[in-house]
């Protein structure tokens, strides 16, 4: 991919994560893996999970326009320009929704793709659907026009135009807890079931629908597995690879683990067979409670998190372990319980998470990825 030179990225690296730790503490640290990062060097899956369509390809890296990031960073220069980096060189979810007209979201996804693959047509590129509406809070109060649920179908349509063969990561309908306050549900799902089987049945495209965080499954208190399960059938997990977890929420890895482990549970006990899942690691660097959480001021939402600024700051968010396929080794730091299931069942932490973006929408925030690049406990390849 035309991407920094490695020399470049791993200065950067040195210069945004360099560790705090004294050089004999730093010698007592856990061994680390000496490969490279995945939009670097291909890596192969755990032995546990040998069918994972993520692992034995390189990630691919967007450069362009559509991505809120790419622009700021190439304009920048000197030790901003390096902090950048952290974000805007490592592979990210591109989302999609009605903002694309139906009319252009085939050519606007082909380009995505094309620049992420570089001429490789084994890289693989990520996009994440968002294109139900209504969706989140007015999804609880009307349902879908037919005009509205026509324009789903030729959308989604056009775009597995646009992905055709290529290597696609697609993320289901983010935030996913809202289809169950839905007066529609039952038209929903069938919309969302045959968006899934379409995009599925793409030769080389693996869909992972969002169910929600490890503190939410559904909207109010009501926290329990089964209504994350309840999602994943109602959106058609029968055609899809697997789901997603903690698409907004600022909850860790252990936690997003434990949850993912009772859903995988659930739907096995209901006939769905073996299934795998992502976990967004772009925002959990200091993992916490969705109800934990302070907004950026007053005025914000939790949407709006403040940022951390300082490396023990807390209930905040900064960036989390990077993107790779192989989350069970060792230098992430997951309990052996966790790591059992990580090997056998988590296809990947992914970002598709926007925490540098303002409401994690738009637009794009320097000073918000400035603070995380410099305050999340991750290198590309290990801990600080």
């Amino acid at each position: 991919m035309v991407i920094a030179s490695l020399v470049r990225v791993l200065a950067s690296a040195v210069l945004v994560a360099a560790p705090l730790a004294a050089p004999v503490e730093a010698a007592q640290a856990p061994a680390r893996t000496s490969s490279l990062p995945v939009w670097l060097a291909p890596m192969a899956p755990h032995d546990e999970n040998p069918t994972n369509p993520l692992a034995g390809r390189l990630w691919g890296v967007y450069q362009g326009p559509q991505d809120q990031v790419w622009r700021p960073f190439t304009r920048a220069t000197g030790r901003t320009r390096e902090a950048l980096a952290t974000i805007a060189e490592r592979p990210r979810t591109k989302w999609y929704g009605a903002f694309v007209p139906d009319n252009r979201i085939r050519t606007t996804a082909a380009g995505y793709i094309a620049s992420a693959q570089d001429g490789n047509p084994e890289t693989l590129a990520q996009m994440a659907v968002f294109r139900m509406k209504p969706w989140e809070g007015e999804a609880c109060k009307r349902p879908t026009t037919p005009a509205e649920a026509a324009s789903y179908r030729t959308w989604i349509t056009e775009l597995a135009a646009g992905i055709g063969t290529a290597h696609t990561l697609v993320v289901m309908q983010p935030d996913g807890p809202f289809l169950l306050c839905a007066p529609d549900r039952a038209a929903k799902s069938e919309l969302l079931t045959w968006a899934t089987q379409t995009l599925s049945a793409l030769p080389n495209t693996s869909v992972y629908i969002d169910a929600g965080a490890a503190d939410w499954c559904e909207n109010g208190t009501a926290q329990e597995s089964f209504r994350c399960a309840e999602i994943l059938e109602l959106s058609g997990i029968q055609y899809a690879r697997g789901f997603a977890l903690d698409s907004t929420h600022y909850a860790g890895p252990v936690e997003n683990i434990d949850r993912g482990s009772e859903i995988l549970a659930l739907l096995e006990a209901d006939g769905y067979g073996e299934k795998h899942f992502i976990v967004d690691t772009a925002k959990s660097g200091r993992p916490t409670q969705w109800r934990d959480m302070v907004p950026a001021s007053k005025k914000d939402l939790k949407n709006n998190a403040r940022t951390c600024t300082t490396r023990t700051m807390t209930r905040c968010v900064t960036l989390g372990i990077p993107p790779t396929p192989r989350p069970a080794d060792p230098q992430w730091g997951l309990p052996p319980e966790q790591r059992a299931v990580a090997a056998r069942s988590v296809d990947g932490f992914v970002w598709f998470g926007r925490p540098w973006l303002f409401n994690q929408a738009d637009p794009f925030v320097a000073r918000r990825a400035l603070d995380m690049a410099r305050s999340t406990p991750w290198t590309a390849t290990g801990p600080r």
